[in-house]
């Protein structure tokens, strides 16, 4: 851990925009109180916001920890900083606010990643399954072929070749913590457990499939959206 980093805890919860609805969220250190970086211009020239600020963002979905999509990532260098300050600042940046950060001297470390599908193809294994859940994420993630053949339907799973609009694209997500429920089924061929769509669980259970866990969402959708 870096000396300027050492004893300060990662207690800000903030979020960026990585498209117009998605929100996604960290826990930062207070970089606020390092020298040639204001809280104003974490906001005008990056798009930080705190987690209310966020929640009020009109059918915006808010999620933690993802693996993909991550934003992209940016870079503020001080030469004229104290010893006891650090000499550069890093985080991540909204979807729009390249240009604002660029003329406000910030750097483009790492561009933005999105999440990547994989359809189901003839003699590849694995292919990516998606769960909805009740908040509209759509939770991507590797399923065996022969599985998602077997029991995509009884458990409302979707492949990439069924994430058609724009709207959809928006929602994707791997690894977050906001999570499907997960249900297993045991028979005469073993078990197989597997994440669910949310509004398939009756269609689950009647297919054989006993619920392990519901899903977990960090942040409801508001009311009334």
């Amino acid at each position: 851990m870096s000396e300027f980093t050492r004893g300060q805890f990662r207690d800000n919860a903030t979020f960026v925009l990585l498209n117009p609805i998605f929100c996604y969220g960290w826990k930062t250190v207070d970089l606020a109180a390092r020298i040639g970086v204001s809280a104003a211009d974490l906001k005008t020239e990056l798009g930080h916001m705190t987690p209310l600020e966020a929640d009020a963002i009109a059918n915006r979905v808010m999620v933690t920890g993802a693996n993909s999509p991550k934003p992209g990532r940016v870079v503020k260098r001080d030469r004229t900083a104290p010893i006891s300050q650090p000499s550069s600042t890093s985080t991540f940046l909204a979807y729009d606010k390249l240009s604002a950060a660029t003329t406000a001297g910030w750097t483009l470390a790492k561009q933005a990643r999105r999440v990547s599908l994989s359809p189901p193809v003839d003699g590849i294994r694995s292919m990516t399954a998606i769960a909805e859940l009740s908040n509209g994420v759509l939770y991507a993630w590797p399923l065996n072929r022969a599985d998602y053949d077997q029991f995509g339907a009884s458990l409302g799973l979707q492949s990439a070749l069924q994430i058609n609009t724009t709207l959809e694209r928006r929602k994707l997500v791997t690894g977050s913590r906001t999570k499907p429920g997960k249900a297993v089924i045991r028979n005469s061929g073993g078990e197989f457990s597997s994440f669910y769509s949310t509004d398939a669980e009756d269609t689950a259970i009647a297919a054989g499939f006993s619920i392990i866990k519901g899903e977990f969402i960090e942040f409801e959708i508001p009311a009334g959206t």
